[in-house]
């Protein structure tokens, strides 16, 4: 007998916890890491299936123990299972995802106990390494799982630690949950990662990519060894999908099993973060021979579709059209793929979603002399000079703590002078903003700042300012104010955790400004609000084209159904051909694939008449490109 406990470390130093919501738009607690301990020692799956004193792992001190209850297996017989396992929880066969170490605490806590390890540890790490800044983190985390050091060795084998005073290793005692602090490596790692993901533009591959053929080691499947594992997965995941086998007697097994990890791999791409899950039974491991028999397996290899935990559909053989057809067939029906993607938009969906970016520097000791002129002097004049011209300056290399301070300092200063500057003088400002986002560490550093501080948001004023300004129409807008205020809010979408904080705190006032702008009589000023405008539509479109567009998968915002509502007017109105192209990428990216298209996007095109808006103009247009991206909006119209 023993007592079963599941360690809970948080790869993340609790870096998840405070900054997801930011670089993602989802609240993730932590990047968990288990191990499971019994018979006073900690046995955990990394660099194959290793043990340690409880405690005394690379990871550090649990950040939560969580108690299992008790076995009745003597540990004779768990050594043995734990041989058994050996085989199938090899270094190569680790991964990140969909084989790891929370899949192997899963199988034993079931073993020992019967019982669960918590969904909320198994779902999690999928779900922030299916967002870009989880993807740009995947290689430090990756580390962290597979490192090891001395005091961890491969499971039975002679050296094991010493044990405490009654005969068992003690437990330690796990810190309060929260307390963990990011080690410098890791924050700089995170910073690094931040600024990547900051500045990340996708890019168009000139020719189609070659579909991943991956080795039977790697491939996202889950082994499952154990009935409460396997009920488990069951319960957690919407869809999931599995290969009943026996690989080593039976041939067809064989011929089938790499076939369906390349439709695993291909599949979860789209589908994984969805909660779809390839799994395999080897049913003469574990507890395998038991699950099959329960589910109706009577010959290998079998496949079994499950929705909702219920079993739906199955296929017997090892035929790959049969399969391939059965699975794509089987996660349409769960998750019907958007209406859009049934129509022939060629135009649309070779359009590059790279986001405008207003990259080009200006004379800085020219905009010193501006601001001197308007009355700038002092300390904060030598703020400028000091300290932030020669951060903008890309010749100059800085510490993170220089970056930093500039970033607080320069925060402060900015929001005095716009304060007590006229509208008409602060373009200096706002450009000096401009340029400083498209530095990829000061842009995170800002980020940083705004999600550690919600009350201190130096873009608020600029935003405040350029709102009040537009209303006061008898007095008219400064075109240079404007037209910088555009440019700078065009590097801040550009910046995808900039985004989602500006989209989350301050959406009202952006949408007010482009709006007006949209309309603007100067062409120039159009020009750079459909920029702002086409900005805007790639963060809700490359998030629908990672998740595949399904219509259930959300719906539309507020500020997505006011910015197409200005984007159709404004194309009406349009009459210069060049803005009118920057207008319709914006409205095209902003409908296509957009979800929850049928229930609130479709009806508010229909009331509006944009099919016969965008349908009248095409014939006004003299480019090829603009009237077949034309004509590809207004069949989704």
């Amino acid at each position: 007998m023993s007592d079963v406990k599941l360690y809970v470390y948080d790869l993340s130093r609790g870096l998840a916890k405070s900054m997801s919501l930011m670089l993602t738009g989802k609240q993730i607690d932590g990047i968990w890491h288990t191990s499971v301990v019994a018979y006073g020692r900690e046995v955990f799956y990394g660099q194959g299936i290793l043990e340690a004193k409880p405690g005394t792992t690379h990871h550090g001190q649990p950040l939560q123990i969580i108690d299992c209850g008790k076995t009745e297996i003597d540990e004779q017989t768990f050594n043995e299972y734990i041989a058994s396992l050996q085989e199938m929880y090899t270094p190569s066969a680790y991964h990140l995802i969909e084989f790891n170490c929370n899949h192997f605490s899963a199988d034993v806590v079931a073993f020992l106990t019967g019982g669960q390890i918590p969904g909320w540890i198994s779902g999690l790490p999928a779900e922030f390494l299916s967002t870009p800044f989880g993807q740009a983190m995947k290689p430090q985390i990756d580390a962290m799982f597979r490192r090891t050091t001395a005091a961890e060795h491969p499971v039975n084998q002679p050296s094991m630690p010493a044990p405490g005073p009654s005969g068992s290793a003690a437990l330690p005692t796990p810190p309060v949950s929260g307390t963990s602090t990011p080690s410098a490596p890791i924050a700089s790692s995170l910073l690094n990662a931040v600024a990547s993901a900051a500045t990340a533009r996708p890019t168009q591959p000139t020719h189609p990519t070659p579909k991943p053929t991956p080795s039977p080691e790697t491939s996202p499947l889950t082994l499952v060894t154990s009935m409460a594992n396997f009920n488990a997965i069951l319960t957690q995941h919407p869809a999931v999908i599995v290969n009943f086998t026996n690989t080593p007697t039976c041939p067809p097994c064989r011929a089938i099993k790499p076939v369906y990890e390349t439709i695993a791999q291909e599949f979860s791409t789209a589908y994984g973060s969805k909660g779809a899950r390839f799994v395999e039974v080897e049913l003469s491991v574990g507890e395998g021979r038991d699950i099959a028999g329960r589910n109706g397996v009577t010959a290998t290899p079998t496949f079994g579709f499950f929705r909702q935990g219920k079993k739906v559909d199955e296929l017997r053989g090892a035929s790959k059209r049969e399969l391939e057809i059965k699975v794509e067939q089987f996660l349409e029906d769960t998750w019907p793929r958007h209406a859009h993607r049934n129509i022939f938009l060629a135009q649309l969906e070779g359009m590059p979603v790279t986001p405008i970016a207003s990259g080009n520097v200006p004379n800085f000791a020219a905009l010193v002399a501006k601001m001197e002129s308007f009355g700038v002097t002092g300390a904060d004049l030598d703020v400028i000079k000091m300290n932030l011209v020669p951060a903008l300056d890309t010749k100059t290399t800085l510490s993170d703590q220089q970056l930093r301070s500039t970033v607080q300092t320069w925060s402060d200063v900015s929001g005095r002078l716009l304060g007590k500057l006229k509208p008409e003088e602060t373009f200096p400002i706002i450009d000096l903003w401009r340029v400083a986002l498209i530095n990829p560490r000061l842009s995170a550093l800002l980020a940083i700042q705004i999600n550690d501080h919600q009350s201190i948001n130096p873009i608020m004023p600029i935003l405040d300012l350029a709102s009040q300004t537009l209303k006061q129409k008898s007095t008219g807008t400064p075109k240079p104010f404007l037209l910088t205020v555009l440019r700078l809010l065009t590097n801040l979408i550009a910046a995808l955790p900039l985004a989602n904080l500006l989209l989350d705190s301050a959406a009202d006032a952006l949408l007010a400004i482009i709006v007006d702008s949209l309309l603007h009589p100067d062409n120039t000023v159009r020009s750079a609000a459909a920029g702002v405008a086409f900005n805007l539509s790639t963060v809700r479109h490359r998030d629908a084209k990672e998740r595949n567009a399904a219509p259930e998968d959300g719906e539309e915002k507020e500020w997505e159904v006011e910015l197409v509502s200005a984007l159709v007017e404004a194309v009406a109105r349009e009459e210069d051909e060049d803005v009118a192209h920057r207008l319709l990428a914006a409205l095209g990216l902003a409908v296509f694939l957009a979800p929850g298209y049928d229930e609130s996007l479709k009806p508010l095109l229909e009331v509006l008449d944009a099919k016969k808006t965008v349908e009248g103009r095409i014939k006004l247009y003299k480019k090829k490109e603009v009237k077949k991206l034309a004509e590809d909006i207004a069949k989704i119209c």
